[in-house]
C-alpha cells in the first residue's frame, strides 16, 4: 500500500500522511493515529514510519534470571547500557538453543534492536542482517563478537593448589547444565597426573543449594568421601558444606570444598568460601562498548574476541588433605 492509498482511505492529503510518519507536530494526535492504524492494518507501517526512539535499544538474551550469577550479569549490563544512554530489553532462553535462535531472529528482524548481547548462548544464530552482536562465550559465528569469561586456567590453578596441599582424591559436584566445567576439571586433573574416579564425579538432578545437599548425601551414603570437592558454582558448594556440617563432616578439616563464580557473599560465610572469581563487571562493560562501537559506525566490521581469565581465590573452606 503506497502513501496515496493511505491518504485516500484516511481522507487526508499525501502531504499530511508524510508529515504524520515524520513526526511533525502539525498533525493532530487523532489524525496521526488514524493514519498509523491504516498502515498497520495493511502491513506497511514499518516501511513508512520515520519516527525512531531516541535511545539505542540493546536486547540481552539471558539463560535465566533465578540464579545469582546470571541475575548479576543482567543487572551489570543494564547499568552499563543505561550509563551509555541506551535502554536494555531482556528475554530468557532457558538454556534452549531453539529459543535462543528464535529470540535472536525476533530482536534482529522484527523488533529491530540496535544491538544484541547473548549470555551463554546455545546453538548458532543467523546474523544475516549484521545486527551488532556480542556473545559471552567462544563461538565462531559470523558477525558476532566474543567476550569470554574464561574458567580454564583458573580451574587448573585450583587443581594444582589442591595437589600441592596433598589431595589426590578430588571430586566434582555439578548439575545437568554444568558439563563444560566438569570437562575442564577432568582435563586439569589429567594434565596434573591426578586420578579421576567416576564415583567421585557426581551430577545432581536438582540445582543450587539443593543440588549440593543431594550430592553430599550421596557421598555420605556411599561412605567414600573424596578429600576435596570442586563444585560447578558457589551455591552447590554452600549446600554441600551445610549438609556435611549437619552430619558431622568438618570443612576443611575432613573435606575441602571449592566453589565457582565467587558470589559477593563468598568471603563472608563463617568459613569463607574458596572460589573462582570471574570478572563479570569488566566483561559487561566491554560487551556494551563493543556494541556501541558497531552501532555508531556501520562500516566497523572487525570481529573481536576479548578474554577475561578467571582467578582462583583460596579461602578457609579449603586446606591441606587430611592424614
Amino acid at each position: 500500500m503506497n502513501l496515496q492509498a493511505i491518504a485516500k482511505e484516511a481522507g487526508v492529503s499525501v502531504s499530511t500522511v508524510s508529515k504524520a510518519f515524520s513526526g511533525s507536530r502539525e498533525i493532530s494526535p487523532e489524525t496521526r493515529e488514524r493514519i498509523f492504524a491504516i498502515a498497520r492494518k495493511n502491513g506497511c507501517f514499518d516501511r513508512y514510519n520515520k519516527n525512531k526512539f531516541p535511545k539505542h535499544i540493546i536486547a540481552v538474551l539471558l539463560p535465566e534470571l533465578v540464579s545469582e550469577h546470571y541475575g548479576a550479569i543482567g543487572a551489570l549490563l543494564d547499568r552499563e547500557i543505561t550509563a551509555a544512554g541506551g535502554v536494555m530489553v531482556a528475554s530468557t532462553t532457558d538454556f534452549n538453543a531453539t529459543r535462543t535462535r528464535e529470540l535472536f531472529d525476533y530482536y534482529a528482524s522484527y523488533a529491530r534492536a540496535d544491538g544484541i548481547i547473548l549470555v551463554d548462548p546455545r546453538g548458532k544464530v543467523n546474523n544475516a542482517g549484521h545486527t551488532p552482536a556480542v556473545a559471552f562465550t567462544r563461538v565462531k559465528q559470523k558477525n558476532v563478537d566474543n567476550v569470554i569469561l574464561d574458567f580454564y586456567q583458573a580451574i587448573e590453578d585450583c587443581v594444582r593448589y589442591l595437589k600441592e596441599q596433598g589431595h589426590t582424591v578430588i571430586g566434582f559436584a555439578g548439575e545437568q547444565l554444568t558439563s563444560a566445567k566438569q570437562e575442564h576439571v577432568c582435563d586439569a586433573m589429567r594434565r596434573l597426573g591426578l586420578p579421576i574416579k567416576q564415583e567421585h564425579i557426581k551430577i545432581a538432578k536438582t540445582r543450587f543449594e539443593r543440588a549440593g545437599e543431594e550430592l553430599a548425601a550421596a557421598w555420605l551414603k556411599e561412605g567414600k568421601l573424596p578429600t576435596a570437592i570442586i563444585t560447578a558454582y558457589d551455591h552447590i558448594a554452600i549446600g554441600i558444606i551445610r549438609y556435611f556440617r549437619a552430619h558431622g563432616v568438618r570443612v576443611p578439616e575432613d573435606v575441602s570444598v571449592i566453589g565457582m563464580d565467587d558470589i559477593p557473599v563468598a568471603p563472608y560465610f563463617s568459613t569463607s568460601l574458596t572460589s573462582i572469581h570471574v570478572y563479570a563487571e569488566e566483561a559487561c562493560r566491554t560487551a556494551v562498548e563493543l556494541i556501541l562501537k558497531k552501532i555508531k559506525n556501520q562500516y566497523y566490521s572487525t570481529r573481536e574476541e576479548i578474554v577475561f581469565p578467571a582467578t582462583f581465590i583460596a579461602r578457609e573452606s579449603s586446606g591441606k588433605a587430611p592424614r
